[in-house]
């Protein structure tokens, strides 16, 4: 294993960690890096849309009243699956990157240009 490759696999992954798209255009791969990137930044705003209500001031006190009464606030639903799947997205993001900054593997007999 060559080591200049996995440390590149690690900073891709942790690129796509901090945000991401980050660790594919860090491996140039502007396309995904785009995808990637504008995917979040659609659900992340969903989740802040979604947030944006149950978090104003007048709110609050609904809010707490409940979690006092053990009912769960409307709308909490969707904030948790927008929630999963951006963290699904933030993983794939961190694989992906890892993933193409290792390469394909060449089979033996094969040239570099054979394995693109």
């Amino acid at each position: 294993m060559d080591l200049g490759r996995a440390r590149r696999a690690g900073v891709a992954a942790l690129l796509s960690a901090l945000l991401p798209g980050l660790g594919q255009f860090y491996n140039r791969q502007w396309g995904k890096g785009t995808a990637f990137l504008l995917s979040v930044l659609v659900l992340f705003g969903s989740l802040i849309y979604r947030l944006g209500p149950m978090l104003g001031s007048a709110d609050l006190d609904a809010l707490e009243r409940s979690a006092a009464t053990g009912n769960l606030p409307e709308g909490i639903g969707q904030v948790f699956v927008l929630t999963l799947i951006i963290l699904a997205l933030i993983i794939w993001s961190m694989v992906d990157a890892a993933r193409s900054a290792r390469g394909k593997a060449v089979k033996p007999g094969a040239t570099e240009q054979d394995s693109r």
